[in-house]
């Protein structure tokens, strides 16, 4: 199928179809609740079991043993079920509005949806939604068709190759979803976002489209470790789009490699990174490498001596070298990590309160929710937790005893770097397990306690909260 190459009017009248073009002009417009502690047993017995019982009814679905097509399979699951498909070509337009894990039995290679040419081929239109390890192609030719359309939260999109659409995947007014270690190539535009924040665009490879990654009206998302090359007009175009960090890619080879218009973003990490390179260990703020950059390196440090311009814009931190160079021990780049401080030996003494500390990992960890391991018949929560760093911030705010009530949900997406250090607050209600240690040493790093003061109003400095950071 030959996608048309109509450019990319992303639903904005006033985006004119001469932005999308390398002739662009550059100075044309675009233009703690309380009482929780004296919970009844019984009624936190009735909420456990209750969850018990919501987690033991999932169900697991294989397509075609249990239904022919994808799309019957989504019509007769419920909201926490998993869909698995197996080897086969699959040809249909799925549309998905329910919380499902959708994903291939054995990876992208053999397992393809094939939209046939028209419309979208996936749509994700509820929240929450797993789409992973398919080859989805041959969306319609125009405008809104596209291979992964996402216009709700909080989804997980990875481990796709997607091909020979108009849009590989396009994000509408969405927030916090992870799009990483897809492969979006040969379409008119391989990942675009729309009216959209707060989501992680990373380990992908974007190549041989039309436009590599385009954000319009989007801003604090994060973009990092993705290989954006070889596409035939801008590897990178943002358009009113600001406060985006964007660091630790690649971008090779790209007819023009960025456009910014009416954008200040962050063009580098916001801590410093401790790095390798040439077989020598550094400190410093990391940015992207840009194939076409002509600067100096006269430190040898591995970081550009001038900044790498962009517009009125500018990468302070450009790269000498692609940037896996700068981590030779790291086994991949995004790791799929955890923060879990697990349950303690001893739970006990324990009463809600406010903990404040630090946390410092050794791996990436990358985080939408935070887990509260409760004492044994309580109903043991978080009801606030607040994690900043010097320029970021995330909060998370408990909804009460309803749904996945031991889990909240932070207000972005949380990114802790190795060898950081993060601040830490956290509300707890009723009795959540306790760690009874100053500093607790976890698998993926270590948690410290400043203070914890009860609801008594008492303080100690070896009370951590047992709680676990994941997505």
């Amino acid at each position: 199928m030959t996608v048309a190459r109509s450019g990319l009017n992303l639903e904005r009248h006033d985006l004119t179809v001469d932005v999308m073009k390398k002739k662009i002009k550059r100075k044309e417009g675009i233009r703690m609740r309380g009482n929780t502690k004296h919970l009844v047993f019984s009624v936190c017995v009735a909420f456990v079991l209750c969850a018990f019982a919501s987690v033991a009814s999932a169900r697991t679905i294989y397509v075609p043993d249990d239904y022919a097509k994808i799309q019957w399979a989504v019509d007769n699951a419920s909201d926490g079920d998993t869909i698995i498909v197996r080897d086969g070509n699959y040809y249909e337009n799925v549309v998905v509005s329910k919380k499902l894990t959708i994903k291939s039995e054995n990876g992208s290679d053999n397992c393809i949806i094939d939209g046939g040419g028209s419309g979208t081929v996936i749509t994700l239109n509820a929240n929450g939604i797993t789409i992973e390890g398919f080859t989805v192609r041959n969306s319609g030719s125009y405008w809104p068709d596209v291979g992964i359309k996402v216009v709700s939260n909080a989804n997980n999109i990875t481990y796709n190759c997607i091909t020979n659409n108009w849009a590989g995947i396009y994000l509408n007014s969405s927030c916090n979803n992870n799009i990483y270690n897809n492969n979006a190539s040969n379409n008119s535009c391989g990942i675009g976002l729309s009216s959209s924040s707060n989501n992680t665009i990373a380990n992908n490879i974007v190549s041989n489209n039309d436009y590599g990654i385009h954000l319009l009206d989007s801003g604090n998302n994060t973009i990092a470790n993705n290989t954006v090359s070889s596409n035939n007009d801008y590897g990178i175009l943002l358009a009113c789009s600001s406060i985006n960090i964007i660091y630790l890619n690649n971008f090779i080879n790209n007819t023009d490699q960025v456009y910014s218009y009416d954008s200040t973003n962050i063009w580098n990490s916001t801590e410093k990174i401790t790095y390798t390179y040439n077989g020598k260990q550094y400190t410093n703020y990391l940015g992207n490498y840009w194939s076409d950059y002509k600067g100096g390196d006269a430190d040898s440090d591995g970081v550009g001596d001038t900044p790498y311009s962009i517009d009125g814009d500018a990468d302070n931190y450009p790269l000498m070298q692609p940037w896996e160079r700068y981590f030779p021990t790291a086994p991949t780049p995004i790791p799929v990590q955890t923060f879990d401080t697990g349950r303690p030996d001893n739970p006990y003494p324990s009463i809600s309160g406010k903990f404040v500390g630090t946390i410092k990992t050794d791996k990436k960890i990358i985080a939408k929710k935070l887990y509260t391991y409760a004492c044994e018949g309580t109903g043991g929560h978080t009801e606030y937790a607040l994690i900043c760093n010097s320029s970021w911030c995330a909060e998370a705010k408990w909804e009460g005893y309803r749904g996945d009530w031991m889990n909240i949900s932070f207000n972005r997406t949380v990114v802790l770097m190795p060898y950081e250090t993060y601040n830490i607050t956290i509300v707890t209600g009723s009795y959540p397990q306790i760690h009874h240690t100053h500093s607790l040493k976890t698998e993926n790093g270590f948690i410290n306690c400043t203070e914890f003061t009860d609801a008594n109003g008492n303080k100690y400095e070896n009370w951590i909260p047992a709680i676990k950071l994941w997505s």
